[in-house]
């Protein structure tokens, strides 16, 4: 019995794979413990030609699974979830790269303590090399470590308010158990399905180790999927708000915790609309306006979220802009303003 699944969703990354899988395979822990599950999902490129001299070298860690359809990262990671053997699962994109020592420290607390997921920070990473950080990129803004357990309810509001497990899977030990059993899976065939399931394993995580480390390295990809410009699969974050909003309700969480649910749509609302400005050249009224209808719908009134102040002042004003009845002029400069602003910071 393997410790540990790494599932592995690729698709079209022969350039950056093999950097991924270097990582993986030289880990401190060793690889005997290691089942590493790449998905090819349906790749144009020579990623499987790739995969499958990773295979021929390592047989008895390395799975290889072949889809004939493009389904997404969401499908890929259901399928390396269905087929993972070990307790713990962890998952990594295909084109970012861990510390030497990730696996080390992140299963370390799994045999002190007991846990639902363990978790290291990450940082973005524009290099085109397996680099490593130095001590000062390890520590910063990682936090402290630190073994989280509480009464349930309050600790979830808690973890939901402040997204203290990130706003994806990567970077995390998670027992494979708790994402069988409350059926923690990802949307299939669209983006942004790391929107959908991050407040799910929020709320059902109990027990929560967080190492104080960043071992994950982040890679700043021009041709990924969030990153590519004027691009139809944008869309698909409406399409997620509105998949999470039902299963809330037809979990029953939506009822506990409300507020801080509520609060996770009011930063998906802005979250869209900055990211709509920022990634098309010429944004589009009619999404502004679903994206209004959406959000206006299930959260009437922005201004009585208690936790309001977590945003900044161009989260809020974005807000404002979604409940106001701007027309497309109005819209348009108000994208023209906010450009500036994101540009004028660095953003």
């Amino acid at each position: 019995m393997k410790k540990i699944s790494v599932i592995i969703p690729c698709y079209n990354v022969a350039p950056y794979i093999d950097r991924c899988l270097t990582s993986v395979l030289n880990q401190t822990t060793g690889p005997a413990d290691l089942e590493i599950i790449c998905i090819d999902d349906a790749s144009s490129d020579n990623t499987w030609i790739h995969l499958q001299r990773w295979k021929s070298l390592w047989p008895d860690q390395v799975v290889l699974y072949r889809q004939k359809v493009n389904g997404r990262q969401g499908t890929a990671r259901n399928i390396g979830l269905s087929i993972a053997s070990a307790d713990w699962i962890t998952f990594v994109d295909a084109d970012d790269w861990l510390e030497a020592d990730c696996f080390e420290l992140l299963y370390k607390p799994v045999t002190r303590f007991e846990c639902d997921v363990v978790c290291c920070g990450w940082v973005r990473d524009y290099a085109d090399s397996l680099t490593c950080f130095d001590d000062e990129n390890r520590n910063a803004g990682a936090g402290e470590e630190q073994y989280i357990i509480g009464d349930g309810a309050e600790l979830t509001r808690y973890l939901l308010r402040f997204k203290k497990l990130g706003a994806g899977p990567v970077g995390k030990l998670i027992r494979r158990k708790l994402l069988l059993d409350r059926e923690i899976f990802f949307p299939e065939g669209l983006a942004y399905e790391d929107h959908y399931w991050s407040p799910l394993l929020h709320v059902y995580a109990e027990k929560i180790y967080f190492t104080g480390k960043n071992l994950y390295h982040y890679y700043v990809n021009p041709h990924s999927t969030a990153l590519s410009r004027n691009s139809d699969h944008h869309i698909d974050w409406i399409t997620v708000q509105m998949l999470k909003w039902k299963d809330f309700k037809k979990r029953g969480i939506w009822q506990q915790y409300n507020k801080e649910l509520e609060h996770d749509a009011l930063r998906d609302a802005w979250g869209f609309l900055l990211w709509m400005i920022m990634q098309y050249d010429e944004p589009s009224f009619s999404l502004f306006q679903l994206e209004r209808e959406f959000i206006r719908e299930h959260v009437p009134d922005y201004r009585l979220d208690p936790y309001i102040t977590d945003f900044s002042e161009l989260y809020r004003f974005l807000l404002e802009v979604l409940y106001s009845s701007v027309n497309r002029a109005g819209f348009l400069q108000i994208v023209a303003q906010v450009k500036r602003h994101w540009t004028g910071i660095g953003g």
